[in-house]
């Protein structure tokens, strides 16, 4: 794979910085899957291989690195199939994520990051030749959630309750490329920018519509409480910001953060047995 330092601490590569670039086909819409990385050298290369075993060939994998030193970078090297890849520090994920929306030539975009798989190789395929997208903007279906000692497919929701959080992952959605340029992901908001990108799509009058499959299959991540208490303050903070918090709102908001101190306290005085039962029910 061809390199260029571009300048001190940013490398690229791939196969379309070669002689002859990559040709795509004029017969379907050009699809770019972005995955952001850093130091997963453990989990990267499955994530690859599922971008690469896709039957929706006209797709370009785009992998956006932050500077990797657990030998993530030779991985990246190794894989043909990767179209364009980016390694330098970044300011996190979501700086990460718009600098794969910069890099990307797709009419649409996926962010499938390190260590996530799409849930079938016919994925794309399902999504892009069998689904009505004309006069969409957004499409998101399901997601399978690996718990570790269980799996746990969680269906997709409305649009409409997004005040009440994410009704799809990030890793279930495609968005159309100028969509993401005109909105991009918000670095003030650390733990839920791509919620802030979901919900001003939406009151932005941009089309969502949904499958009725599963895209992605994700790791659980073991976010913690401190985490999820962050996301539901910012959460609060963009629908204030872009609609106003109704004393409705504001309610569902109070009994969210009971909820997530309850569970917290749970998590400390039951036995694990009982909680990841508890997870597997919900």
């Amino acid at each position: 794979m061809p390199i260029k330092k571009v300048v001190q601490g940013r490398l690229q590569g791939g196969a379309r910085l070669g002689v002859d670039g990559l040709v795509y086909s004029e017969d379907s819409v050009l699809v770019t899957v972005v995955t952001v990385v850093f130091n997963d050298a453990k989990n990267l290369q499955r994530t690859i291989d599922s971008v690469a075993s896709q039957t929706y060939k006209n797709i370009e994998h785009i992998v956006i690195d932050g500077g990797s030193t657990d030998g993530t970078l030779d991985i990246i090297q190794c894989n043909p199939s990767i179209a364009y890849w980016l390694s330098e520090k970044d300011a996190g994920i979501y700086d990460a994520m718009n600098k794969g929306i910069g890099s990307a030539s797709g009419s649409w975009i996926n962010f499938m990051n390190s260590g996530d798989v799409f849930f079938e190789s016919t994925t794309v395929e399902s999504v892009f030749l069998g689904a009505e997208i004309g006069a969409i903007d957004l499409v998101y279906g399901h997601v399978e959630v690996d718990y570790g000692r269980f799996k746990k497919t969680k269906k997709s929701g409305r649009v409409s309750l997004l005040k009440a959080g994410m009704q799809f992952s990030h890793q279930s959605l495609f968005a159309r490329r100028t969509v993401l340029e005109a909105l991009k992901f918000d670095l003030s908001y650390r733990t839920a920018a791509d919620y802030n990108f979901i919900f001003l799509s939406w009151v932005g009058g941009y089309r969502f519509g949904s499958v009725d499959l599963v895209v992605s299959s994700i790791s659980s991540g073991g976010v913690s409480d401190v985490q999820r208490l962050k996301s539901l303050k910012q959460r609060a903070e963009i629908i204030e910001q872009a609609v106003g918090l109704s004393a409705r709102d504001r309610v569902v908001f109070f009994m969210e953060y009971l909820k997530i101190r309850l569970i917290d306290l749970a998590k400390k005085v039951l036995p694990e047995s009982l909680v990841v039962f508890m997870q597997e029910k919900k």
